[in-house]
């Protein structure tokens, strides 16, 4: 039990840690909406400061880094999902591709599968404005192409 919320404990840090070194400006945020059977997770996302003026393929790409480095927090339907690079081992090794990764050609946009505009608020958006998107990933294969890279270790053997 207490290596458990040991390991759990770490991982909050390093996933607050990693807010602060991010790519990009990580002025968005996001939202689980649910989670497929498929390997998909639907998220909610927006960036205040951009409001109405945040692009589908910034959303798109954002919802990817977050699935990545931060998680995405809970809603209704779902749970809190934690980060996939959630080892410093695992942001080292991402490194060497991220460039790549999410270049304008990159792999990144293979695993969405759509970046739908809200038309519903969500209730933790006080700026009307917003542009809200609704993003799916598809969770499972962006792990299995993370394990094909050596960028992670896959569920099995990390044990």
């Amino acid at each position: 039990m207490i290596k458990h919320t040991l390991q759990i404990f770490l991982i909050a840090i390093t996933s607050i840690i990693l807010l602060s070194f991010s790519y990009n400006n990580r002025d968005f945020q996001t939202e689980c909406v649910k989670i497929e059977n498929d390997g998909y997770i639907t998220i909610k996302i927006w960036n205040p400061k951009k409001g109405s003026k945040y692009k589908s393929v910034h959303a798109r790409k954002n919802a990817i880094y977050a699935i990545l480095f931060s998680g995405v927090s809970g809603g209704k339907a779902c749970s809190t999902q934690l980060p996939i690079l959630n080892k410093p081992e695992f942001i080292d090794n991402f490194k060497r591709i991220e460039k790549n990764f999410f270049s304008k050609k990159g792999k990144w946009s293979s695993f969405t599968r759509s970046a739908n505009s809200e038309t519903t608020l969500s209730d933790n958006i006080e700026d009307k404005k917003c542009k809200i998107y609704e993003v799916s990933i598809s969770k499972n294969e962006l792990r299995k192409y993370l394990e094909e890279q050596k960028i992670i270790k896959s569920l099995t053997n990390s044990f």
